[in-house]
């Protein structure tokens, strides 16, 4: 038998001094070659041709839902009832469940569901660890499995051992049922419990995640990943990207480029010689090589978590994603939680759920009109909120993150606020005639930078308002028997917007995330 072992965390180390990367005078290679960029143009390879479709990690910071302190407050007998309609990974599970009062003693019911069966099944993985090990064994499990590549053979022993087990035990018992049936099955470990609902080919499928493809060894792994995040074809993308980082976080950002693995930068990788299941399920890298598990988390809270090391980005993430963890697994073993997951489209989860009501529905951004859009989304779950009766602070949380793009005025929006803020721009952002050289300047990285970083000073408001009077989201809201928060009680409307009289510091950090401002959250009540 293999015993559990505790995994003794090292101290972050800072990145070698040496490396060109830290040189604040490094250019893109494109800019030292005099040449054009490739992906200026029709002839850059494109995106999707540089690794998988799938989105195995969140691209925006971890939400705690609940934000008790803001809405019914922090009282510690009171039952909750969550909804993550169309979840992505477990993030906003996590920091919702470590917002809930130390000494709660209420019961909390979860329903997670996602369309995409890759995600789900990581999902349950990681949340049966939780429920299945002891904190301090459970936590660095659940981080590696979530985000490293590549992974300790001990851990992939623990998982086969005592969690694939449990899937094989449920497949046996299926084995005669028809294949597209749905399959229900629920473990319960004292007071806490999960139940998992698949059809019966998905059940089958979920087993082949504890075990790797015939063949595939860690260095064709290697191999495998390296070709989609260090494809020679996508170079010019991977210098812009890094053009934007301060030069110690460059460093950080290509580490995890040739490795795949979420640790402080001097830590030992041997241990790590085993591909993660969970990501190879074929011979293909699964996501884009741009894919970024610091998306899905707010990289102020991020430094602040490795202040004597804020060179090494990962490894800050890795402390924080951590102590995070740490205390999910000690509460979700210690609180009465009841979670219940799902694999289907948002839309049946009405017929699935008909003896339920929620105090939080989070829908993530299938508001957006390239997925459901705003009004099938609070059509279909609009009915499902708590009412006012029930709890007057039951909330549905919706993201919007392409509707400023989709109503026809952004272009006019940009150009309006390049004129209205560049001496704000000037105090974030170094500008020189030598910048709009006409003989450099579809090759200048600088400019490049200005062009990028002038989303951030844009002004949303308009557009957006126009994009909601499009959507007649008055209407479609009182037609569901909702209405729009005036404000906002669980996150801000604009989280990602640079804030007026924000520091250099503060707008570089912000610039490197990747968010540009123009992502909007929105709140709805039930109208009685």
């Amino acid at each position: 038998m293999v015993r559990p072992r505790k995994e003794s965390f090292p101290a972050a180390q800072r990145p070698p001094e040496k490396s060109p990367y830290l040189k604040e005078t490094w250019k893109p290679a494109w800019a030292k070659e005099g040449r054009q960029p490739t992906f200026i143009g029709s002839d850059g390879p494109d995106l999707a041709a540089f690794g998988g479709k799938q989105y195995l990690w969140g691209n925006m910071p971890a939400l705690d839902v609940l934000n008790l302190k803001q809405n019914e407050g922090l009282d510690e007998t009171r039952d909750y009832s969550l909804l993550f309609a169309a979840s992505g990974d477990i993030r906003n599970l996590v920091k919702s469940l470590t917002g809930l009062p130390s000494a709660y003693t209420g019961r909390c019911h979860v329903t997670i569901n996602d369309r995409e069966f890759d995600i789900v099944g990581r999902n349950a993985i990681l949340i049966l660890t939780a429920l299945r090990f002891d904190p301090e064994v459970a936590t660095p499990i659940i981080l590696h499995i979530w985000y490293s590549a590549f992974i300790p053979a001990a851990v992939l022993d623990l998982l086969q051992l005592h969690i694939l087990s449990q899937v094989d035990d449920v497949c046996t018992k299926i084995q005669s049922k028809p294949l597209s049936s749905l399959q229900a099955k629920t473990w319960t470990y004292e007071n806490r419990s999960l139940r998992l609902v698949l059809r019966k080919e998905q059940w089958f499928r979920l087993k082949t995640m504890f075990s790797l493809p015939e063949g595939l060894s860690y260095s064709k792994a290697q191999k495998i990943r390296r070709s989609v995040t260090l494809a020679p074809e996508r170079k010019d993308y991977v210098d812009r990207a890094l053009y934007a980082q301060p030069p110690p976080w460059r460093v950080s950002k290509m580490k995890f480029r040739e490795d795949g693995i979420i640790l402080p930068f001097g830590s030992s990788r041997r241990e790590f010689d085993t591909p993660n299941p969970t990501f190879y399920q074929t011979m293909e890298w699964p996501m884009k090589d741009d894919s970024d598990p610091l998306r899905g988390w707010c990289v102020a809270d991020v430094l602040q978590h490795s202040p004597s090391a804020k060179r090494d980005l990962y490894g800050s993430l890795f402390f924080c994603v951590r102590n995070l963890l740490l205390e999910f697994c000690r509460r979700i073993r210690r609180f009465a939680v009841e979670i219940q997951m799902f694999q289907v489209d948002a839309l049946e989860l009405p017929n699935l759920l008909r003896d339920r009501s929620f105090d939080r529905i989070e829908v993530s951004n299938i508001t957006d009109r390239g997925y459901l859009g705003p009004e099938l989304t609070l059509s279909t779950f609009g009915s499902l909120l708590k009412p006012k009766s029930d709890n007057p602070k039951a909330i549905l949380l919706g993201l919007f993150l392409n509707a400023i793009f989709e109503n026809g005025q952004y272009d006019t929006s940009v150009v309006a606020s390049l004129k209205a803020n560049g001496e704000r721009m000037a105090k974030y952002l170094t500008i020189t005639r030598d910048m709009f050289s006409r003989d450099r300047e579809i090759s200048n990285p600088d400019l490049l930078r200005f062009m990028e970083a002038s989303s951030m000073f844009h002004d949303y408001e308009k557009p957006f308002s126009h994009f909601m009077e499009q959507c007649r989201f008055r209407e479609i809201s009182a037609s569901a028997g909702l209405r729009m928060k005036e404000e906002n009680s669980i996150v801000e409307p604009w989280p990602m917007r640079l804030a007026d009289g924000a520091s250099k510091e503060e707008f570089d950090v912000l610039y490197a995330s990747g968010q540009v401002g123009c992502e909007r959250y929105v709140e709805w009540e039930r109208a009685i």
